[in-house]
C-alpha cells in the first residue's frame, strides 16, 4: 500500500489548456409568480456526454494550476508529517461486552481499519484491515460498525469511492472469519440482546432505471436470522407495514429490542428533522406489526430515548430551547405526566447536533453529553431514585468530544480534547467516581506547543453577540498583516466544539491564523441558536460570518488582502452568500461541495429529507427562503468577486456534483476581477466525509496554498 500523501506529492504537470467557457442554456422556472432563469440547468444531466467532458476538463486544467503552485510541494508534505505525527492513531471506541472496539491507523497507512481487543487487556486484532480494499485511485470506506451486546459479532458498512452506497458484513470477533451474510444498501443495524437477530434498515432496490429522487423514498428495517440466507429475512417497520408505526415518504424508520428491557422501542426519523416519533411495545410487535404505542409525537419535540427496565428516558426540547430529560413508564408512555429528572437550564443537551448522540447508557447511570459555554461537557444521571444528576470534572482546559458506554457495565469511555491539545481517551470509574487516562494518544514532538485560542464576541448586524475563536501562535504579534482562514457551518444545529485536528498543523505553524465563527444556525446555544439560522432566518448565518470578518480586520488579526474562507456542504450557503453579499472583504474563498442551487436542491436524491432544515419551493415561503439562500442567483455580471475555489466530489451522495459545477460557471462568467474561479473534481470520493489520509491531504494542501496564492505569497506564485 501506498504511503499517505504517496499519491498526490508529486512533480507539477505540464500546463493543461483552459477549460472550454460553459455554455449558456437558459431555463425559466416560474415560482409563485416570480420567473427565475437558470442559465446552466444543463449541467444537471451528469451523465450527458456534453456535460462530462466540460466538467473532466476544468478537474485537469484545476490540478494542473494547484499542483503548480511553486510551494504546494513541500507544503503538502508538511501536512503529511503532521498527519503521521503519531505511531498510530485511535478513534470511535466502542465497548461491548468483554470487548472493546475502535478503528486504529498506524503511521503511514492511508486509511483507518477496525480493531478489537478483549476490555481486560491482551493482544489486539485488526478485523477489517481497510488497507488491503481498493487502490491507490479508488479506495473503500468503512462508514461504521456496530458490536453485538457480547462483543463476539460486528456488523460493519463498506462503501465504495465516498459514495456511502453501504454492503453490510458480519464478522466474527474472536476469529476474525467474514459470515457470509451480504446486505446490500445497508444502512445501518443493531443485534439482538442474544445476538441470534440482527436488525437493519435498508434502502430500495431502485434497479438500473429507478429515479434517483427515490433512493431514500422507502427505507426499511429488516429482521435477519443468523445464519440463515438474507432473502428470507423479514420486514419489521417501514412504509405500510403498520398502521401504528406510520412511516411517511422520506422518513427512516428504526425498531429494535434492547439488552435492558423488556420492551422493545421504534423511531420514525423524518430526514434531517432534528425531533423524531418514538414508539414502545411488547417485543411481539418486532414481527406481528401490532401493539405499538406512541410515546412521543413531533410535537413531544423528542430526540433520544433509553430503556432502562420498565423506565423510558426521553430528551426533550418541548418548552425549552436546551432540553430537558424527562422518565415515564415504558408499559404505558405519557409525557403530561413523566417525570422531569432533568429540567431545563443553560446545559445544552447536544452531541454536536441538537439532541443528537445525547443519550449514553451504561449499568450505573445515563450519561449526557452537553454544551455548556461551548465546551462538551457530561452529565451523570444515576437511575437511583433522589440521586443527584452531576457534571463530572474534567481534566484542566480539556472538553468531551464523545462518550462511548455499554447498557449492561458501569462507567463510560470519553474522548477529550482542545482546540491546541490533541488530549486523550479517559475511562470513567463508577465506583471511585474517577476518570484515569488510557494513554491512546501517543505523545510525540511534531504537534504544536505554542497555540493559543482567543474566545472571543462579535457584535452582529443585528446587536446579537456571537462567538468568534481565533487560534494562534502564542508569539504573534498583533498588527494587521497576518494571513487568516475563517471557517463556519451554521445549519442543523451542529455546534462547533473545540476539537483538535492535525490538518490545521501546517497552516498554523506558517505563524497563519485559523478562525472559528460560531455562527446563528449553529447548535452552540441551544434549539434557539439554530432558528435563528434556519428557513426565513437563514440570512443570519452569512451576515453572523460577515460580521465574524469584519471583527478580524478591525481588530488588525488581518486584513481583507489576507482573508481567506472555507466551509462546505450546508455550509456552502455560508460561503456563497458572504462573498456574494460582501464580494469586497475576502481575498479567496474556498467552497467544498457546496449547497449552492437551493430551488433545485429538493429535485436530488438527498434533496427530500433535507426539506425540514431548508424547506421546500412548494410553498411560497419557501421558495422566498430558498431563493434568498441561493448563492447560485445572486451573481451578478462585472462584480469583482474574490479568488474562488469551487469543489465538488463524483459520487457525492448528499449534495449533487453539479452544485458546484454551476455555481463555477456562473462565477466564471460574471467575474470582473480577473481573480481565478476554479473548478476541483475528485473522481474517488463523495462528500468527503470518509476520505482517505492523502485525500486529506491533497484537498487541505489545496485549500491552503490557494490561499496563500491569492494573498500574494512569494513561495506560492505561479510562474505563469
Amino acid at each position: 500500500m501506498l504511503l499517505a500523501g504517496a499519491v498526490f506529492i508529486a512533480a507539477a504537470p505540464a500546463q493543461v489548456a483552459k477549460p472550454p467557457v460553459a455554455a449558456v442554456k437558459p431555463v425559466t422556472d416560474t415560482y409563485w409568480g416570480h420567473d427565475v432563469v437558470d442559465p446552466y440547468r444543463w449541467l444537471e444531466d451528469q451523465s450527458s456526454p456534453e456535460s462530462k467532458e466540460w466538467m473532466k476538463a476544468q478537474a485537469d486544467y484545476t490540478r494542473s494550476v494547484l499542483d503548480g503552485l511553486p510551494g504546494r510541494k513541500a507544503f503538502a508534505a508538511e501536512m503529511t508529517r503532521y498527519m503521521n505525527a503519531e505511531e498510530f492513531t485511535i478513534s470511535d471506541v466502542q465497548l461491548s461486552g468483554d470487548y472493546v472496539f475502535y478503528r486504529k491507523r498506524m503511521r503511514g497507512e492511508n486509511m483507518a481499519s477496525l480493531y478489537v481487543r478483549k476490555a481486560g487487556g491482551g493482544p489486539e486484532k485488526r478485523l477489517v484491515d481497510m488497507t488491503r480494499l481498493g487502490t491507490a485511485d479508488h479506495h473503500f470506506s468503512l462508514d461504521q460498525y456496530t458490536p453485538s451486546e457480547d462483543g463476539k459479532l460486528v456488523v460493519v458498512g463498506i462503501s465504495p469511492g465516498g459514495s456511502e452506497i453501504q454492503t453490510g458484513t458480519v464478522y466474527e470477533s474472536d476469529t476474525g472469519r467474514e459470515l457470509p451474510e451480504k446486505i446490500a444498501r445497508f444502512e445501518g443495524g443493531s443485534f439482538s440482546p442474544d445476538g441470534k437477530m440482527l436488525y437493519y434498515m435498508q434502502l430500495e432496490d431502485l434497479g438500473p432505471h429507478g429515479n434517483p429522487i427515490d433512493k431514500y423514498r422507502r427505507p426499511k428495517e429488516y429482521a435477519h436470522e443468523m445464519g440463515t440466507d438474507v432473502s428470507a429475512d423479514k420486514l419489521v417497520v417501514g412504509q405500510g407495514v403498520s398502521a401504528e408505526m406510520p412511516v411517511p415518504d422520506y422518513n427512516f424508520p428504526f425498531a429494535e429490542p434492547v439488552p435492558t428491557s423488556k420492551y422493545v422501542v421504534g423511531i420514525v426519523a423524518p430526514g434531517v428533522e432534528t425531533f423524531h416519533e418514538f414508539y414502545v411495545a411488547e417485543p411481539g410487535a418486532l414481527t406481528s406489526h401490532a401493539g405499538w404505542v406512541k410515546a412521543a409525537a413531533l410535537s413531544d419535540k423528542v430526540t433520544d430515548v433509553a430503556l432502562e427496565g420498565d423506565d423510558l428516558y426521553l430528551v426533550s426540547f418541548a418548552g425549552t430551547p436546551n432540553g430537558k430529560l424527562l422518565k415515564t413508564s415504558a408499559a404505558h408512555p405519557d409525557l403530561k405526566s413523566a417525570t422531569l429528572v432533568v429540567p431545563p437550564s443553560d446545559l445544552v443537551f447536544s452531541g454536536g447536533f441538537i439532541g443528537s448522540d445525547v443519550l449514553h447508557q451504561a449499568s450505573d447511570a445515563l450519561y449526557l453529553r452537553v454544551i455548556d459555554k461551548g465546551y462538551g461537557q457530561v452529565l451523570r444521571v444515576p437511575y437511583t431514585p433522589g440521586a443527584q444528576a452531576a457534571l463530572m470534572t474534567l481534566p484542566l482546559g480539556m472538553q468531551v468530544g464523545g462518550v462511548a458506554t455499554d447498557p449492561l457495565i458501569p462507567g463510560a469511555v470519553l474522548d477529550m480534547d482542545s482546540w491546541t491539545d490533541p488530549g486523550d481517551f479517559y475511562r470513567y470509574n463508577a465506583d471511585s467516581a474517577s476518570l484515569a487516562k488510557m494513554n491512546l494518544r501517543p505523545a510525540n514532538d511534531i504537534d504544536p506547543r505554542d497555540l493559543v485560542a482567543d474566545e472571543v464576541q462579535v457584535k452582529s448586524w443585528d446587536g446579537t453577540m456571537v462567538p468568534l475563536t481565533i487560534i494562534h501562535q502564542k508569539s504573534w504579534t498583533k498588527n494587521g498583516s497576518t494571513p487568516a482562514a475563517l471557517i463556519g457551518y451554521g445549519a442543523y444545529g451542529d455546534a462547533l466544539t473545540p476539537g483538535f485536528s492535525r490538518r490545521f498543523n501546517a497552516w498554523l505553524e506558517r505563524g497563519n491564523i485559523l478562525a472559528v465563527a460560531h455562527v446563528r444556525g449553529g447548535g452552540e446555544f441551544g434549539e434557539t441558536w439554530h432558528l435563528a439560522g434556519k428557513k426565513l432566518t437563514k440570512p443570519n448565518t452569512w451576515r453572523d460570518f460577515i460580521a465574524s470578518a469584519e471583527y478580524l480586520i478591525d481588530n488588525k488579526y488581518t486584513s481583507s488582502a489576507k482573508l481567506g474562507i472555507w466551509s462546505q456542504s450546508a455550509g456552502g450557503i455560508l460561503i456563497g452568500r458572504s462573498f456574494t453579499e460582501r464580494p469586497d472583504l475576502f481575498a479567496a474563498a474556498v467552497d467544498g461541495v457546496p449547497c449552492s442551487d437551493m430551488l433545485r436542491q429538493e429535485t436530488g436524491p438527498n434533496g427530500p429529507a433535507n426539506i425540514p432544515e431548508f424547506g421546500s419551493v412548494k410553498t411560497e415561503e419557501g421558495f422566498e427562503d430558498l431563493y434568498t439562500m441561493s448563492a447560485y442567483y445572486h451573481i451578478y455580471k462585472g462584480f469583482k468577486y474574490p479568488a474562488i475555489l469551487m469543489t465538488a466530489g463524483a459520487n457525492d451522495p448528499r449534495v449533487d456534483p453539479w452544485q458546484g459545477a454551476k455555481m463555477a460557471a456562473r462565477l466564471q462568467a460574471a467575474t470582473g476581477s480577473g481573480k481565478p474561479v476554479l473548478l476541483r473534481v475528485n473522481y474517488d470520493a463523495g462528500h468527503g466525509i470518509t476520505d482517505t489520509v492523502g485525500q486529506q491531504v491533497s484537498d487541505w494542501s489545496d485549500i491552503f496554498t490557494f490561499f496563500l496564492w491569492n494573498f500574494g505569497d512569494p513561495q506560492f506564485q505561479p510562474a505563469n
